[in-house]
């Protein structure tokens, strides 16, 4: 989008009284009237259709429209049929919708139709009604400017962008989808992601807040770790104006720049215990101090957390508090390791190379066989992130028309770490030093025998010398019951 001069957005502004910015569709209602009033006292210009035909017809031959406002129900039209029109002449237009029909009874309804915000009753609660339209006009700091920004920040996380077919993945997706859609009215529970370095927290993160209630709201990232012990309070809960020696003037806090929206915590493990306290207690009272203030600020926050440190050890370890452990253990999902998602390496693979590929320039190429096998056998021990970094650099530095498993670069920790000679029943087995789980042994030879035999389980058993039911159960018993398995 194209940023314009600060004398185009004065203009803008000054012309706003003099066209319609806001349509409102639906039946002439005590609802609606005092709505177009109260905004019409706020200096918006208005227009109205009374159906949806007419509003689509005012739509095509109206550009000044800025905002849509949808009073369900409407009687020549049901809310899909509506917008699937409203699209096609519009596809860009924000879209509230107001009330209930048939195809709306929530705003997970809402939001699966394409609305930019939901609301259930605007005449009980008008001020929703006016910050929704507010901040997606961006009347605040400039229309254009706030929707440029926001395009930006926003990325591709619908719940379809979460890449995969293995019932781990599914499983994480479906949880966060159900989430989703019980706190449409805003709710506000503490959501944990637990799971190794680099599977993906940040980004299943964005996915839970753009696909909520607060999408419209800011998302604020911290990676704990990252921030210096000394400025980690300063950073969350602001400071006042000569609080401390460097403090020259007063500043917000993440706490309160998210207000409203979602405030992510990577890494919380490494919060200081002192720290942690302060964190439950603004968690549980909604409200924070800055530093040498003497009240606390309301806050409304989402609190989504996570790290690949196992909490449960921490907690018995006297570094991470139990209280806080527990408030943080409301929704916990763990995102899986790469290794344990199947095929689903091949399908990011596929995914990152075509984006790589269109990002430099290049002309998209395949995986070869012997690349597939290669990536399904080797660990993944950095997960997404190690895949998505490897695929990005054998795009800028390989010619080859198709990638072969020597364009890859091994890490030690992916590699195989024992050896295994002979076949049949004559089998020996070379042990690493510092010993191995017998579970995840089984688990991988399973796992391996399922790959080589591109997932057709009869072939697999024979290739194992077991039976087709015991290869079965086994495979249940490590959740290895993959969707692309053939019986």
């Amino acid at each position: 989008m194209e940023l314009t001069s600060g004398s185009d957005f004065r203009g803008e502004q000054t012309a706003r009284s003099t066209r319609a910015n806001i349509l409102f569709i639906g039946e002439s209602s005590e609802t609606a009237r005092e709505l177009r009033s109260a905004l019409a006292q706020r200096g918006y210009a208005l227009s109205n259709a009374e159906s949806g035909v007419e509003g689509i017809r005012k739509l095509a031959r109206e550009a000044s429209a800025r905002v849509a406002v949808l009073l369900l129900p409407i009687a020549d039209s049901t809310a899909r049929g509506f917008i699937d029109q409203l699209r096609a002449v519009d596809a860009g237009i924000p879209l509230i919708v107001v009330g209930k029909d048939g195809d709306v009874a929530n705003a997970g309804d809402a939001f699966e139709l394409g609305a930019a915000e939901y609301i259930e009753d605007a005449l009980v609660d008008p001020p929703e009604l006016l910050s929704a339209i507010g901040a997606l006009l961006g009347t605040r700091t400039g229309d254009r400017q706030l929707q440029y920004l926001r395009a930006k920040e926003r990325p591709d996380s619908g719940w379809d962008s979460v890449l995969g077919e293995s019932p781990a993945i599914h499983r994480v997706v479906a949880t966060l989808r159900q989430v989703c859609a019980r706190t449409q009215r805003g709710a506000t529970p503490t959501i944990f992601l637990g799971g190794e370095t680099g599977t993906g927290k940040g980004f299943v993160a964005k996915c839970i807040h753009y696909n909520g209630a607060r999408r419209n709201r800011p998302f604020v990232e911290v990676n704990c770790a990252a921030l210096p012990a000394t400025l980690i309070e300063a950073e969350l809960f602001g400071h006042e104006r000569g609080s401390f020696t460097d403090a020259k003037t007063s500043r917000a806090g993440l706490f309160e720049t998210a207000d409203g929206g979602t405030l992510f915590l990577d890494e919380i493990s490494s919060l200081p215990l002192d720290l942690q306290a302060k964190l439950l207690t603004a968690i549980e009272e909604k409200k924070v101090r800055r530093i040498g203030a003497r009240r606390a600020t309301a806050v409304d926050v989402q609190i989504i957390a996570a790290t690949h440190q196992p909490l449960e050890r921490l907690v018995r370890d006297g570094t991470f508090r139990e209280d806080l452990f527990h408030r943080l253990n409301v929704v916990t999902v763990t995102i899986p390791p790469l290794r344990e998602r199947g095929r689903d390496v091949l399908i990011l693979a596929r995914a990152f190379l075509t984006s790589y590929c269109r990002e430099y320039g290049t002309p998209t190429r395949a995986l070869t066989s012997q690349a597939e096998r290669w990536m399904l056998d080797y660990r993944w021990p950095g997960n997404v992130r190690e895949l998505r970094n490897q695929i990005e650099r054998v795009v800028l530095l390989q010619n080859d028309d198709a990638v072969r498993p020597e364009h890859f670069t091994t890490s030690s920790s992916g590699s195989p770490t024992m050896n295994v000679e002979g076949s049949g029943d004559d089998v020996r087995i070379a042990l690493p030093p510092t010993g191995v789980s017998l579970g995840a042994l089984e688990r991988e030879i399973l796992r391996q025998a399922l790959s080589q035999c591109d997932g057709n389980v009869s072939r697999a058993a024979r290739f194992l010398s077991i039976s087709r039911q015991t290869l079965i159960y086994r495979m249940k018993k490590y959740s290895l019951e993959e969707s692309g398995a053939r019986r």
